[in-house]
């Protein structure tokens, strides 16, 4: 069967379930090869509330200057759970007046800062019309949780083409001097780009709507999106890792690496994964976590039981606000792989329920700037 006849049958399938379907990147991203090493491009970058100013706005900055990059005719759209950044919202308006498409999809919260205002007095709240800024009641694209995702991007600016940056950061001062954050950055990649984009376009309609399944878009990317009706990725990833018999990246005498950075993990969700994550140290994995301020007792106690080396963010060593998860050794059957999973989905009950955005990057290459990212977290954290 052709890839476009079995494409064709895909959609109809999907269709005649309820379930909405994004179409892979192409050819290429269907036949990606699990067993041929793939390194996603794009790359990491974080903030240090610890630095001087620039480290601390070092995310904000670097939108800000591909906003200000953006051609005149491209479209720019953001995705924000908390908007207050005057900086943005400038960059945002004098995009707009050299002729950039402008779209906003923020949490409704955020209609209280000025910098909403501004931008809704600007760009207005038709979503008819080619520029605007949508407040979403709960979720976008569900009947409860809140828009928490967390992305950008750009058709098109002087120095890349379709751009995406998916992170775990807010847009507010609290973030660049309080929190430790990543965002990660691909441009050229079409594939991530109009997943990003479809994604967009259906939370613009601030209603209850169908599953969104997302395929593999090729060079080691995957994206997963919330609200979430039924399972839990998250488990499923973890059920995926194997402790032993890995054979590359950082892995420990064969034991697979795992590293958790997490912002919110509570609940009785949190908990089903705690107990999944220390089963995983008790099976042999090397697992560290950095807990950030909405960590459940219960999920704490049950890592710390079983063994996993935790350290509790906050304070004067600033608190994590990440939702990061990488993995180096032996996951679903690859004895080397290397992947991160990145974005606004904490482990949480309510995550399930929010608008949430995770996209997975693969290679050692990426796979080592997040363990040198943990490991200096980890390491201004008090024991």
């Amino acid at each position: 069967m052709s890839t476009r006849r079995a494409a064709a049958l895909l959609a109809l399938l999907a269709l005649l379930s309820g379930l909405s379907v994004l179409a892979p990147a192409g050819p290429a991203a269907a036949r990606e090869d699990p067993s041929t090493p793939v390194t996603s491009p794009g790359h990491v970058l974080f903030n240090d509330p610890l630095g001087p100013e620039d480290r601390q706005y070092a995310l904000i900055r670097y939108i800000d200057a591909r906003i200000d990059h953006a051609r005149p005719g491209a479209t720019v759209r953001l995705a924000a759970y908390s908007f207050a950044m005057p900086s943005t919202a400038h960059a945002l308006l004098r995009a707009h007046r050299r002729g950039v498409v402008v779209k906003l999809v923020v949490d409704r919260h955020s209609a209280a800062w000025g910098s909403v205002q501004r931008l809704r007095r600007v760009l207005g709240t038709d979503t008819d019309k080619r520029s605007f800024v949508r407040l979403c009641d709960r979720s976008c694209r569900g009947d409860a949780g809140v828009q928490h995702a967390k992305f950008v991007t750009i058709s098109s600016t002087k120095h890349a083409e379709d751009l995406a940056m998916v992170g775990s950061m807010n847009f507010t001062e609290h973030a660049a001097r309080e929190q430790w954050q990543d965002l990660y950055s691909v441009d050229g990649d079409a594939g991530v780009y109009r997943q990003l984009v479809r994604v967009f376009r259906r939370m613009v309609r601030d209603e209850p709507q169908p599953a969104l399944a997302l395929h593999g878009p090729g060079g080691g990317f995957r994206t997963e999106v919330s609200p979430v009706p039924a399972g839990d990725p998250v488990l499923r990833r973890l059920d995926l890792v194997s402790c032993r018999g890995a054979a590359g990246g950082t892995g420990f005498r064969g034991r697979t690496v795992v590293r958790v950075a997490m912002h919110a993990w509570n609940g009785e969700r949190g908990l089903v994964l705690a107990r999944k994550v220390a089963a995983l140290r008790e099976a042999g994995c090397n697992v560290r976590v950095l807990a950030g301020v909405g960590f459940g007792p219960r999920v704490l106690g049950t890592l710390e039981r079983a063994g996993v080396g935790v350290r509790r963010t906050g304070g004067d060593s600033r608190a994590t606000h990440q939702k990061l998860m990488f993995v180096s050794g032996h996951f679903a059957g690859d004895r080397a792989a290397s992947y991160a999973w990145t974005g606004s989905h904490n482990w949480t009950d309510r995550s399930l329920r929010n608008d949430e955005v995770t996209l997975r990057v693969a290679g050692a290459r990426q796979v080592e700037a997040y363990r040198r990212g943990f490991l200096r977290v980890w390491e201004l954290t008090p024991e």
